[in-house]
């Protein structure tokens, strides 16, 4: 199947950004992580504006240290790295993550005929009548996203990691709760999906941070977390349940306990939501 999986097109991806804030683009037949190897750059290099992509990954890196890895081409897996300074607003960097899997789903949704939606705080799910699950939401993850902050010579700086499952067999998901687009029922060039989801994200961190309440608004209409029943797992074990009421201007997750009784959410407090009705 390796054989057949088409490579990167390098020079249609780096047209395909033109105009973006994306100054830099460079695609890897192999690495660990992406987002590892522009965490190290930014340390000693102004690499804001830079996308890195890799064909394969061996040590692909996940929320709360997990790690992952697919075969070579049945990915889309890159990481980009942008300036982030929000000494006015520090709460801003909440939505980070968030507004990157806005992005995973508007550029799946521009590539193919899927309606992809999220189940907070940034895992993307497709739905449909082959893709229940034991999660409650009856969705299967098709992609997921990690944010990571460092300091630059020029300041801050956020690496964000995003891995799209493309063409992976059933036999090659990392989880049964995992999809891939193929399995879908959707086929899609990698390097258009690749574009499609850089330039989103590009538009998306145009709005970052002065305008997140228009991020906030259609990323509220893309969650399918809203509305649920939910369990929400902390790192030292507590749990909360309750109803997901609302996600708030700085990117938490409302969880209504008791009538009354509202606990937001943090999507750094938390190691699993899982929804229960």
């Amino acid at each position: 199947m390796t054989d057949e999986r088409a490579p990167l097109d390098h020079e249609a991806l780096r047209q395909a950004v033109t105009g973006t804030r994306w100054r830099s683009v460079r695609v890897v037949e192999e690495t660990g992580s992406t987002n590892a190897d522009l965490v190290s750059l930014a340390g000693s290099t102004d690499c804001a504006g830079s996308v890195l992509i890799a064909e394969h990954q061996t040590a692909g890196r996940g929320r709360h240290s997990r790690q992952w890895e697919s075969p070579p081409r049945a990915q889309v897996a890159l990481s980009v790295a942008a300036p982030a300074n929000t000494s006015d607003q520090p709460q801003a960097l909440g939505w980070l993550p968030l507004l990157t899997g806005l992005a995973v789903v508007e550029g799946i949704a521009e590539t193919t005929d899927l309606s992809p939606r999220l189940k907070w705080p940034n895992d993307v799910l497709l739905f449909g009548d082959d893709t229940a699950t034991d999660d409650g939401y009856g969705g299967r993850k098709v992609a997921g996203i990690l944010a990571e902050l460092t300091h630059g010579p020029s300041g801050p700086v956020v690496v964000i990691g995003l891995g799209i499952n493309v063409s992976l067999t059933e036999a090659e998901l990392p989880v049964p709760t995992a999809i891939s687009l193929d399995l879908a029922g959707a086929s899609v060039d990698r390097t258009q999906l690749a574009g499609a989801v850089l330039r989103a994200l590009s538009r998306r961190l145009d709005q970052w941070p002065g305008d997140l309440g228009a991020v906030a608004d259609d990323y509220r209409a893309a969650c399918a977390t809203l509305g649920h029943r939910v369990r929400v797992q902390m790192p030292a074990g507590e749990e909360i349940e309750g109803l997901a009421t609302a996600i708030d201007s700085i990117g938490r997750v409302v969880v209504e306990v008791a009538p009354g009784h509202n606990v937001p959410v943090a999507a750094g407090d938390v190691t699993h939501l899982r929804v229960t009705d």
